[in-house]
């Protein structure tokens, strides 16, 4: 039992970790940064909810069964049956790309588009990134689960709106981030072996 316990908080202190840097990047490259009321929901508005409360506990309710779902799914079934047999790059791989295209919600192509243009090289790096961490962890789904939980509620406790500066910056601050993240994961990991 104790064991879970540390591997929750690894998972956790890598997803403030993972928050810090991408902030700083993105403050580094000169990102403006718009502070939001709170909760921050926005690009949920058009979802109807009887009251904002309402919609942020739902939302955090989301967040933590969601990320309990999809890591089941994604790293404890996909990615477990595929890097036996074909290797952990490509089970890594796999289940990222399912897990990125498991995120197009609304199949219209304005917004499909939308998503492969702002979102799917964030959630394609998170996968990666969770991928990595469920590898490193010995297949510990609680570290995984505790990284994409806090990740998620970060989201919506963060008022906080990042506009990079140049194209593309966005998707930059995101890459550099995880990389960061996954060279400091494999420090960690090293130095407990």
């Amino acid at each position: 039992m104790m064991h879970s316990y540390s591997t929750v908080i690894i998972g956790m202190a890598f997803a403030f970790l993972f928050q810090a840097i991408w902030f700083s990047i993105s403050w580094g490259i000169g990102g403006n940064f718009e502070f939001l009321s709170f909760p921050s929901l926005k690009g949920y508005e058009s979802y109807t909810v009887h009251s904002m409360l309402l919609g942020f506990i739902l939302y955090l309710a989301f967040a933590v069964s969601g990320a309990f779902t999809e890591e089941i799914a994604f790293r404890g079934y996909i990615q477990s049956r595929i890097a036996p047999r074909y290797g952990c790059a490509v089970g890594i791989f796999t289940a990222s790309l399912f897990f990125s295209l498991q995120h197009i919600h609304i199949f219209e192509l304005s917004w499909v588009e939308r998503f492969f243009q702002t979102q799917f090289v964030y959630v394609f790096c998170f996968g990666i990134f969770v991928g990595h961490l469920f590898f490193k962890s010995k297949e510990d789904i609680w570290s995984v689960f505790a990284f994409h939980a806090f990740t998620n509620i970060f989201n919506v406790l963060l008022p906080i709106q990042v506009t990079s500066v140049f194209p593309l910056g966005n998707q930059f601050v995101t890459i550099t981030s995880f990389i960061l993240t996954i060279l400091l994961l494999r420090f960690w990991f090293s130095r407990r072996v």
